[in-house]
């Protein structure tokens, strides 16, 4: 069985991101705003009376990433990949000063991850592996390495074909997606 690096995005994608995102926004400017509303990358179009510094506070805060949850399934199937064998890298793109508390908060959803395979990188495409996991339609495109766009609101209605991605919509997908390309 072929040994695969696979870099995998963190938020949205293996932890609850915008979920806790859009809670902590309502809760402070008391508004309704659910994750199935959040039809476009930019999450400020789902505020649009908000600033855009308003909007991205919540990420500057380190208490904010203590919050955040993993996605169903993400712990037990990124492990079940190590446990085949293959290399596990987490590549986020994150704000320097709550990257830490952030790298925290996924070892202690992902204990079987270490620090160094946690990469702070904005240019994703910059990253050598034969696999990227990512919500974000933007790291995908133009990397060197087999696409797997994880299903959000967010990316609904990206055409994944024209850019041969393919879409996944659970870990469970992803993991035997994977070991079918192994086998």
């Amino acid at each position: 069985m072929k040994k695969l690096t696979i870099l995998c995005d963190a938020d949205d994608t293996i932890q609850e991101l915008t979920v806790h995102w859009l809670a902590e926004l309502n809760r402070k400017y008391n508004y309704n705003v659910k994750k199935e509303d959040v039809t476009s990358w930019d999450i400020t179009k789902a505020y649009p009376e908000l600033t855009p510094d308003e909007v991205l506070e919540p990420l500057y805060s380190n208490e904010f990433w203590s919050k955040t949850t993993p996605i169903d399934g993400s712990s037990y199937y990124l492990e079940k990949l190590v446990k085949d064998g293959h290399r596990i890298l987490i590549v986020t793109a994150s704000n320097p000063e709550t990257f830490g508390a952030k790298t925290k908060k996924l070892m202690e959803m992902f204990p079987f991850l270490s620090k160094e395979q946690i990469i702070r990188e904005d240019n994703k495409q910059r990253i050598m592996g034969d696999i990227l996991i990512d919500d974000g339609v933007h790291n995908l495109i133009g990397g060197r390495y087999k696409k797997f766009l994880f299903n959000q609101p967010n990316n609904s209605k990206f055409n994944e074909q024209e850019y041969d991605i393919t879409r996944v919509y659970s870990w469970k997908d992803i993991y035997e997606r994977i070991s079918n390309l192994v086998a």
